[in-house]
């Protein structure tokens, strides 16, 4: 059994907390925060929680009692600090925001020498031994002290590059992204009404080459932000030599990390996806089937990416490989089970399905 704490408590902290909670091989022993909310409240019921404190020293000082009775006054009775939760565990997923889970590292994290960390996208890649992706590396990450989980968009590509490139003599790769603004509770960001590029390429090649070394040279991404929660979008071309189309969305559809959808009226829209889905979290990428083409060298197509959520199961296959999980498939099969990625796809597909 894998003991571990989520220390963050945000988008993807709570998720990951409660996809914890859901596999049998995995205790998670507590959750963690620095400012409380109902989100905590809500979710955390049978979970004990601890205060993780900005620029924490260890010392249960005024910085530590102020807190503490903010959360009382939320109803939420803290059961120690960080350091506390470490004595628990062996292993703590970090979902801090962008660049607090480095001073976490160095602050706190490493005063357990025997710790393990996962920490997310929003880091730079040097904060861990190995950027990580399940379908493609989860072998080299098995029993490493800290592993990053790269992105939801970078986890996106990797999971149906990885799929084409199996089947496919891939030569070139240029990925223009529509990203989400923000995340739906997300109220405070923007933009409001404009469209922001970012530079060419954007940040997911260096990402992506980091766990896939194969496409150095070859891949190209650029994007532009616009005002829409729901997901973001991938439009894809890939130069190279190819199987059929037939043989290509078999691949897709075989991938339990990959839903292929098609539609009676058309590409369906993200929205269409999200409310066929409940609002549900769809931990796949989401691949339009009746926007995939192959013309002689060149395939396109475009996919949709749950921002909330597809880099989940990566988490929870981290887990299992810091601490020492050898088998990737079993690891695998076991997020996908426990997840119930099969009803995910069973119900897009009967929503949408290939003609």
């Amino acid at each position: 059994m894998f003991e571990i704490g989520v220390n963050g408590f945000g988008t993807i902290g709570r998720r990951i907390a409660t996809a914890a909670k859901k596999q049998k091989d995995i205790t998670i022993k507590g959750v963690s925060s620095t400012s409380p909310s109902w989100k905590i409240h809500h979710i955390i019921k049978d979970l004990p929680f601890y205060l993780s404190l900005k620029d924490y020293n260890g010392n249960q000082d005024d910085g530590f009692e102020k807190s503490r009775s903010t959360f009382l006054k939320f109803g939420i009775r803290p059961k120690g600090t960080i350091l506390d939760l470490m004595d628990e565990v062996s292993l703590i997923v970090d979902a801090t925001p962008k660049k607090v889970g480095k001073m976490n590292k160095e602050n706190v994290y490493s005063k357990k020498k025997d710790l393990h960390v996962i920490f997310q996208g929003g880091e730079k890649k040097d904060i861990a031994n190995i950027t990580f992706n399940a379908q493609v590396n989860y072998k080299k990450a098995v029993g490493e002290q800290y592993i990053r989980v790269p992105s939801c968009n970078t986890t996106a590509m990797l999971r149906y590059l990885q799929t084409l490139q199996e089947i496919s003599k891939i030569d070139n790769v240029i990925i223009n992204l529509i990203r989400r603004g923000a995340d739906p509770d997300d109220y405070d960001k923007g933009p409001i009404n404009d469209y922001v590029p970012t530079e060419i390429p954007s940040h997911h090649v260096e990402d992506v080459l980091s766990v896939y070394s194969d496409l150095d040279g070859k891949l190209t991404t650029f994007g532009v932000k616009v005002p829409v929660t729901l997901t973001h979008m991938h439009n894809v071309i890939l130069r190279g030599e190819f199987p059929s189309r037939n043989k290509i969305l078999d691949a897709i559809y075989d991938n339990p990390r990959l839903v292929l959808v098609g539609g009676h009226n058309g590409v369906p829209t993200a929205a269409e996806i999200m409310e066929a889905n409940k609002r549900e979290n769809i931990f796949q990428i989401v691949i339009l089937e009746k926007t995939l083409h192959l013309y002689n060298s060149t395939l396109v197509f475009s996919a949709f990416c749950h921002q909330e959520a597809d880099v989940v199961p990566e988490n929870i296959d981290a887990i299992r490989a810091s601490l020492g999980f050898e088998d990737s498939v079993e690891s695998i099969s076991l997020t996908n089970k426990y997840l119930d990625l099969h009803n995910t796809k069973k119900t897009l597909e009967s929503y949408f399905p290939v003609t």
